[in-house]
């Protein structure tokens, strides 16, 4: 895999590399990099937190479990979220076909 290569030679790639071969999600100029993190990051806080700080673990966990437990653990997660003041306001919201103000409980 390219991966693989890049780790084995320790060979350098620009960014338009990296970017076309999926190490990059995005590229911004060096003017405005700050504010293109910014806008990233209001994205991500706007969501409910409890949600993220669940994908966070089940992604970063996953990797280290098998399949089934991997499965498990994401069905415990997805169990809890399903209990929470976010989920029921972002329900609600979706039917009222309004904008969630989520409230990270």
């Amino acid at each position: 895999t390219k991966a693989k290569e890049l780790l084995y030679t320790g060979d350098f790639i620009d960014a338009q590399e990296a970017y076309r071969i999926g190490l990059l999600n995005r590229i911004a100029p060096q003017a405005s990099l700050l504010e293109e993190a910014r806008k990233m990051a209001l994205k991500i806080a706007r969501q409910p937190g409890e949600a993220i700080k669940a994908t966070k673990l089940s992604v970063n966990g996953g990797l280290n479990m098998d399949i089934k437990s991997a499965i498990a653990y994401e069905a415990r997660c997805f169990e809890i979220l399903f209990s929470t003041e976010d989920q029921k306001e972002g329900m609600n919201a979706f039917i009222e076909k309004r904008k969630p103000v989520f409230k990270h409980r």
